[in-house]
């Protein structure tokens, strides 16, 4: 607007700082309270049997005692055991295409075509 006069130079860094610490407006309470709820922070890690991309502890399998396996998804190992216990990567997408569709809120058939492609780079299908 004419003959507004913009706020100092001082004014703008304390407006950006309450702004910066202030909570987020997607439910966080402040500046990167948001990435506790990673395990790992920004580190990538993939399940080895489905190639689900793990961040959240709850992504994360689980051993017979408890403890969380960095290596295979909850969807796919918990309590110790596979979810599919199956020998090849065939079967694997048979049994468990469906699931993984669902949790990638993708169709069906790309889901199997994707998983044929991505399956034989994992460990448990190599």
């Amino acid at each position: 607007m004419p003959g507004t006069k913009k706020p100092s130079g001082t004014d703008e860094t304390a407006a950006s700082a309450r702004k910066r610490n202030a909570p987020s407006a997607k439910g966080g309470g402040g500046p990167r309270e948001y990435m506790k709820d990673f395990a790992h922070g920004r580190d990538t890690l993939f399940c080895q049997s489905c190639g689900f991309n793990m961040r959240r502890d709850p992504d994360f399998g689980t051993e017979a005692d408890g403890t969380l396996t960095e290596q295979w998804c909850s969807g796919c190992y918990h309590d110790g055991a596979f979810a599919e216990e199956v020998d090849s990567a065939d079967a694997f997408i048979h049994a468990a295409v469906q699931r993984i569709a669902a949790q990638r809120k993708q169709a069906i058939g790309k889901t199997r075509l994707d998983l044929k492609k991505e399956l034989p780079k994992l460990a448990r299908w190599a």
